[in-house]
Formats: structure tokens, sequence, C-alpha cells
């Protein structure tokens, strides 16, 4: 009998979101309009902010906080080399340059005690990730940025659910910046949202997402004082949205779950490592794992059937960015870790016995 096979990730839909989208569209209205003002309302509650913005997407919604606080066409600004392109995509968009800095070894965050040597004159901002819920070490970020007077917009995309001392992944900051594609915790298919404690920036960035008005108009009798574009969300995808958060404290609960699994699964094997996390209050989106030996794990999951994905390539390496000034030194740790990681099968209904089938074919391909 042939074994079913195992994804690596797929979105749920738990709470009867067909239903939320229905009324929507019964309503008349799809635009950025109530739902979309009741997510902000939610979103801002749970993370204990005064303010926070639906866009359309986490990319989108670092360039709008970068021009928000102030970033300028020209501006440099530090990014982890070790990412997801959107990070310093979202910083080309503001009309940045892009300065990659290398990694932490053990959690593979941006390495704060190398950011004195990427600092240039032409350095306004610093964009940290946190990378699958681990957070940044805000406290030496934060000191940073304060002694170089720089802007801090934290990449959260993969962060929420998670806290440092108590205080949530994203409320650290100028702003923080999170996602709703279809491989996180929640989705809405795309969109993204800015949370920020600045009423400055959260009026620049709603004048900025709505065509230069900080509040809603009718489309036809009204004023435009400021330059902006049109980056708004839908009540179609916040009432997704607030649908996805009736699960998310479950999600948040199963990922925990899941690595413990993984974690006693794969006690005591050789040849690998899990990354670091401080405490219980970093939740990963996905198990990862560290190898020398990453392609023969790979290709003993591929060939069982067994879904995964490897990590991202340095950004710096990338086509888009090779040979660009901010590309230039050396990432040793990046390029390390590029080529030992991959995330492992991490979906929401993920059981104890596929964990355990997943790991025996880890076991095996490293005998």
């Amino acid at each position: 009998m042939m074994t079913a096979s195992i994804p690596w990730f797929a979105p749920a839909f738990e709470n009867d979101e067909a239903e939320a989208l229905a009324e929507v569209i019964s309503s008349g209205y799809v635009n950025d309009g109530p739902k979309c003002r009741e997510f902000e309302a939610v979103m801002a509650e749970r993370l204990g902010v005064p303010h926070a913005a639906v866009v359309t997407s986490g990319t989108t919604a670092i360039t709008l906080s970068l021009l928000a606080a102030g970033f300028r066409p020209g501006d440099e600004a530090i990014v982890p080399d070790f990412t997801f392109i959107a990070t310093a995509n979202a910083v080309t968009l503001a009309g940045g340059v892009v300065r990659f800095a290398d990694i932490e070894p053990d959690r593979l965050l941006l390495d704060p005690t190398l950011l004195e040597q990427r600092l240039t004159p032409r350095t306004r901002a610093i964009v940290p990730v946190d990378v699958n819920g681990r957070g940044c070490d805000y406290g030496a970020l934060e000191g940073f940025c304060r002694a170089h007077d720089l802007i801090l917009v934290c990449d959260t995309a993969e962060g929420l659910g998670s806290s440092q001392n108590g205080q949530p992944l994203g409320t650290f900051g100028d702003a923080g910046c999170f996602s709703f594609s279809p491989n996180k915790f929640m989705t809405m298919g795309q969109g993204g949202l800015v949370v920020t404690r600045s009423q400055q920036i959260a009026d620049r960035l709603r004048e900025m997402k709505d065509q230069g008005r900080r509040v809603q108009g009718t489309g036809g009798d009204d004023n435009h004082p400021l330059i902006g574009y049109n980056f708004k969300l839908t009540d179609l995808q916040a009432a997704v949205g607030l649908r996805q958060l009736r699960s998310l404290d479950a999600r948040l609960d199963r990922a925990r779950q899941r690595d413990r699994w993984y974690r006693a699964a794969l006690h005591g094997v050789n040849d690998l490592r899990l990354p670091a996390r401080r405490d219980e209050n970093e939740v990963c989106l996905w198990t990862d794992l560290l190898s020398d030996r990453a392609e023969e794990i790979s290709a003993a999951l591929k060939a069982a059937d067994i879904g995964h994905r490897r990590f991202w390539h340095p950004v710096h390496s990338q086509g888009a960015y090779a040979g660009t000034e901010g590309a230039e030194g050396a990432f040793p740790v990046t390029e390390s870790v590029s080529r030992e990681g991959l995330w492992l099968p991490s979906t929401f209904d993920i059981t104890e016995e596929t964990v355990a089938r997943t790991c025996d074919v880890i076991r095996v391909a490293l005998r």
C-alpha cells in the first residue's frame, strides 16, 4: 500500500470564511471600509499599540513605513542578508539603497555586532527580520538606532504571535510590518498590516495608502493635499482576516506542540542542529533545522514524498542585487546557513505520527 504524501504547509479555513465573504458581497461595499477598520482595531488591541493600518502586502507595509518615518530616495537601509527577498525589495521600492549585513549563527537573525561596520554616512534605516518567529535583539537594535538617529522598521511577517520580554514582536522600533500571505499563521490570500505608536507615522501611512487622503473620501468631491498611492486592502480580505483570527491562538498552540514533537524525535541525532529560541514566547511558524548534510536530507524527504523547503539563497547573491554597492563584503554565516537549512512539514493539523515518520526518514538519511 502506498504511503500518503505529507505536505510542507497549507493555509486552513475553519471559520466559515466563505460566509464572511458573502456578507461583504451582499452589503454592496467591497472596498477598504468598515471591515478593514474593524480588523485594524482588533489587531491594534491585540498587539497593544494605538495605531494599525492595513495595506496590500507585507512588502508595501515595509515600504510605506519607511517613507512615513522619513526615509527618502537615495537613503541606505541595512537589511539582513538572510531573508525573503521582499525585505530588500521594499527598500528598493522606497527608492533606497540596500546594504546587507550578516546574521547570528544560532538564531539566524541580524547580528547587531556587525552594524557599525555596515554603517555609512547615507545610512538612514535598519530593517531587521524576525525570521520564523524568532525575535531580533531589540535592546541592541533600538539602542543603536537611537545613538545614530536611524529609523527602525521591523519586518515581522513571520512573527505574529511571538513576543520578547512580554512585548509582542512587531511593536518595537518605529513601525512593525506583518504579512497575511498563504504561508502564515493566518491569511487573507494576501495583505499586510503596519502597527506603530507614532501618530505622525500613522497619519502619513493612511495618506500614502489612499491617494493622499488621511480619511476615507467619496472618490469625487475630496481634497488631496499630498501625493499618495493606492495600497488599500479590501473589506473582502479583512472579513476573511477577522474569521482567521478566531483560530490564531489555537494555531500558535499547535505550532508549539509540533516543535516539541520534532525536538523530541530528533534528540540525539548527529549531523544536525535546531536553531535556538530564547523561550516559549517565540513561536516558530515552521520547524527548521540545519545540517551540513542538508542535500542528503532533502533528497531523502523528496523520495519519501514528504514536503519541505530549502532555505532562501543569500539575498546579496540574487541577480537583482548581486554586484550592487550594498552587496559588497563577506557574509559567511548567511552563506553557510543558506546551504544547510530546511523547513520541515508544519501544517496546522500535523500529527505526532507524521512528525515521527518525517524524523525516521531524516535519521535513516544521516546514518
